[in-house]
Parts: C-alpha cells; structure tokens; sequence
C-alpha cells in the first residue's frame, strides 16, 4: 500500500485543481512527510518548509493578482491544507495564520499598507499571525479589553494582552484587534492593527504546551504602552475592526475544515492498513465485521465532510455569503476527523496508543513491528483542536440555527436587532 491511497482525482474539481493536487501531494510526500516526526518531537516551527511553499507559489493561490498573487481562490487552499495537514499539521498552521494576518491587509489595507506587508506573505519570508482571544474574550471576542488611545501625535498606545496566537512568537507581523472607542458597543468601537514585534512594549510572555501539534506555536503576549505608528491602523479608519473580522472568518473555517478531511484521511489510511496486516484469531483484523463496518463508516463521512468543505470554497470563490455553509463545513469536518481519529486509534489497539521509539539521528520514530499504527496518537491529539479553534463548534452551531431562521424568516420583530 501506497503512504497515500486517496484518488488525485474528483469529478466536481477542475483539470487543473487535481493537476496542482498531484504536484503539492508529491511535495509533501517528499519533503513534508520526512520531516513531520522530527517536527513533531523537537516542537519544531516548520519555518523552513513554509518558506519552501512561498518558493513552489504555492501562498500565491489565496492572494489577488493585484498584489503578486495567481488569485487562484480558495479552492486551492482547500487542496493545499487537507494535502499538507495529512503529514503535518504544524505546517498548515503557520500557513493558514499567515494568510489570515494577510486577508485583511489585502482586502482593507491601504496600498503603502499591501506594500510593505503583503510580498513577504506571499513569499514565504514573512510569518503572519492574528491577535483576537484574551484571557477574557475567547467565544464572546466582543467582551475583548486590550484598548488604543491616540497620543498627541496621532499614533496609538495600546495596552493589553492576547492569549492563545497561533504562530504569535514566530511571527513578523501580527493583525491585532482592539477597542479605540470604549464609549460605544464593542462591536462599533473595535478596530484592527498591523503590529510589529519591534515596536516597543510588544512583549511575547511565552509559548503555552500543547496537547498536540507539536511544532505549532501558540503564544500569550502583553502590550505595555505599546506605540503604534498611525499608518498601521488597517484602512486609516477607526471602527472597522467588527467590519473586518467578520469578513475574515468565512476562509479561516473553510480551511480549518479542510485540515480535519486530511487529518481524517490519514486515519483511514492507518487503520485500514493496520486491519489488513494485523491478525487475531488466526485472521486479518478486516475480516471481524465492525472493523470492517467502521473503516466503511468512517470513508463516508470522510467524503461527506470533503463535500461540503468544497462546497463552501466555491461559495467564497464566488463572492457569496458564506457565513452559513462554512460554519456547516468547519463543524462537520472537524467533528468527523477526530471521531474517525478516535475510531482508528481504537483498530490499531495498544499500538495506536504509543508513540513508537524516536531515532535522533534519523530524525524519525521507529515504526513498532513495521506498522504504521504509532502516528495515530498524534492525529488523535491533532485532530483534537480542530473543534475548538476558528469559533468552537458549539457556537458555530449556534450561528448555524441563526442563520436558518433568518432564512425562513423565523423571527419576531424584537429580535431583529441581534441578527
């Protein structure tokens, strides 16, 4: 068996979709993949293979012509993250925070602001972050308390803190949300910023232990009268910071949808190999009928949860509302990956919950017995986080039954100023 058995092809995707799928599937199979235990165990950033996807173009495909992008969609980003999230997870996070630090530039940056931020995030020299969870403000990121001031210049002083960043130590530029108005609604007075780890008062506290995707970097940071020049507010206005989050968040639960389907793909793959091999009772593990059963449950959701994450990207490709649809993917997809997770793990047995002896010199772990089963302890943990970030599943749902009232017209006068 093949380290990748899923087709290249689909139908509802275009020649040239499965074409750049081939080449960035044989990348990580290359490239990614020989380096994801020694990620993995050393809790190394993949610095180094985010710069080699700004070298093959591949960080272009979510940008604009305009700016130096091939402005291929999101499509491609749904590619790129179920391929690279299949071997290494690490890696699409430092990827996907990136471009989110990036959407709101290029959508509502000004063009000296595009300038000087965005060719590096294209390129793969600049890591990006975005800075919205506080201790505080994690589901209700309204209640958020970090606060800018103008001083006598005209540039900000901003004071707070922010938690939980994904790529926040390792990053070059970060988009930081705060409240510049605290006389009105949070939702009115909110603005967003492009900060440096150079400006003074930015103080990175330190990098929280994770339970899995080790490799991934997620910082709290503190802001001590930190000055901000005024050409970094995020389009020179203030109040926008509702206004852009928003329009952000449809392509970041795209793609964590995507992740969970490579994460979910890997865990079929494991354990269908692990069933084939294995023996008990004198015969392979596939042959018991919930084995078999599961593995065929666990392909169908697989190809559900593929489905709708597709669906989804071509909505945003195509300047649709997606608000709905996303948050349908996202849910799905990762409640799917690491269930599937959770079943594999459970097929491989007490192989699937061991690491498998790390080889320094290798760089990689010693497969016990030859068998493959060891990786599934880290798609388990991996998979585990997909259902928390991006708005956790629980609200998404929410947002969900929102938007289907919404739709059928469902709701009173009253409530019409909450939707």
């Amino acid at each position: 068996m093949s380290e990748n058995y899923y087709p290249l092809e689909n139908v509802l995707s275009s020649e040239e979709e499965n074409k750049f799928r081939k080449e960035v599937r044989e990348w990580v199979l290359n490239e990614v993949l020989p380096e994801s235990d020694r990620i993995e165990h050393e809790k190394l950033f993949p610095r180094h293979l985010f710069k080699k996807m700004g070298e093959r173009g591949y960080l272009k495909a979510l940008f604009p012509k305009s700016v130096g992008g091939t402005e291929l969609g999101i499509k491609y980003g749904f590619i790129l993250c179920e391929e690279i999230s299949w071997a290494c997870r690490p890696l699409v996070a430092a990827f996907d925070c990136t471009i989110f630090g990036s959407i709101p530039i290029m959508r509502f940056g000004t063009p000296e602001q595009i300038k000087k931020y965005l060719p590096g995030a294209i390129n793969g020299d600049k890591i990006g972050a975005i800075g919205m969870t506080e201790p505080n403000a994690g589901s209700d990121v309204f209640s958020m308390k970090t606060y800018a001031k103008k001083d006598s210049n005209g540039d900000y002083i901003i004071n707070g803190e922010k938690r939980f960043i994904t790529n926040g130590s390792q990053a070059d530029f970060l988009t930081l949300w705060c409240l510049t108005d605290t006389n009105v609604k949070p939702h009115l007075g909110m603005s967003a910023f492009i900060i440096e780890p150079s400006f003074q008062g930015f103080e990175i506290v330190g990098d929280f232990e994770l339970m899995g995707c080790h490799g991934l970097k997620n910082t709290y940071m503190r802001f001590n009268n930190m000055k901000v020049p005024k050409e970094n507010l995020i389009g020179l206005k203030e109040g926008l910071g509702a206004k852009i989050l928003l329009d952000e968040l449809d392509s970041e639960r795209t793609l964590a949808a995507s992740s969970a389907c490579g994460g979910a793909r890997r865990a079929i793959e494991i354990a269908a190999k692990h069933a084939n091999e294995r023996k008990q009772f004198k015969k392979a593990l596939k042959s018991f009928e919930w084995v078999s059963f599961t593995i065929a449950d666990m392909a169908i959701r697989l190809e559900a949860a593929r489905n709708l994450t597709y669906q989804a990207a071509c909505v945003i490709d195509a300047g649709k509302d997606a608000s709905k649809i996303a948050a349908i993917a996202k849910v799905y997809s990762t409640d799917i990956g690491f269930e599937c997770a959770n079943l594999a793990l459970q097929i491989c047995g007490g192989l699937g919950y061991m690491k498998g002896e790390y080889n320094k010199d290798a760089g990689s772990y010693l497969n016990p017995n030859g068998s493959p089963a060891y990786v599934i302890e880290r798609v388990f943990r991996a998979t585990r986080l997909s259902s928390i970030t991006a708005g956790t599943n629980q609200i998404l749902r929410y947002l969900i039954q929102r938007e289907v009232f919404k739709e059928m017209n469902l709701k009173t006068p009253e409530e019409s100023q909450n939707w």
